[in-house]
């Protein structure tokens, strides 16, 4: 199976991981557990393709404009980007159910605050640590 490579705007894609984290962070901090499920359904819908990530084309079409920054195009693998936003988006939306349904409520609560501050060092340092899970399970399971 050949690897699909796809460019995508680095500043974009850090925007993105920030704004996700950050209310995920303010999820917790205000103890609503809706923030949290809208979250993870956007990034999991954001998990399809970079094209459905709606903060990512917000940030890619209006938000360009106001930053006379240099935009820096980075090549990364469409798997990488889909199985990060699939996870965090998987682990915010089951911290959603978990709460809505009461279950290990203390446990969902610290699940949601993790996942914001690796979303939001993920954003400030541009790399990722679930980047680096894909990375360990591709060379695990031999996938090419």
């Amino acid at each position: 199976m050949q690897k699909r490579i796809c460019p995508v705007s680095n500043n974009s894609l850090r925007f993105s991981r920030l704004l996700y984290g950050g209310l995920a962070l303010v999820s917790y901090l205000s103890q609503n557990y809706w923030v949290a499920g809208v979250v993870g359904v956007l990034m999991i819908i954001g998990m399809l393709s970079v094209k459905f990530d709606i903060v990512y084309q917000f940030y890619l079409y209006f938000l360009k404009k106001f930053f006379k920054e240099e935009h820096k195009i980075v090549q990364k693998e469409q798997g990488e980007l889909s199985f990060v936003c699939g996870m965090a988006g998987f682990f915010l939306f089951t911290s959603f159910l978990l709460l809505s349904f009461g279950k290990f409520v203390s446990f969902s609560w610290v699940f949601v605050l993790t996942i914001s501050g690796l979303l939001i060092l993920s954003g400030i340092t541009g790399s990722c640590i679930v980047s680096l899970f894909y990375v360990f399970f591709k060379k695990a399971l031999k996938i090419k």
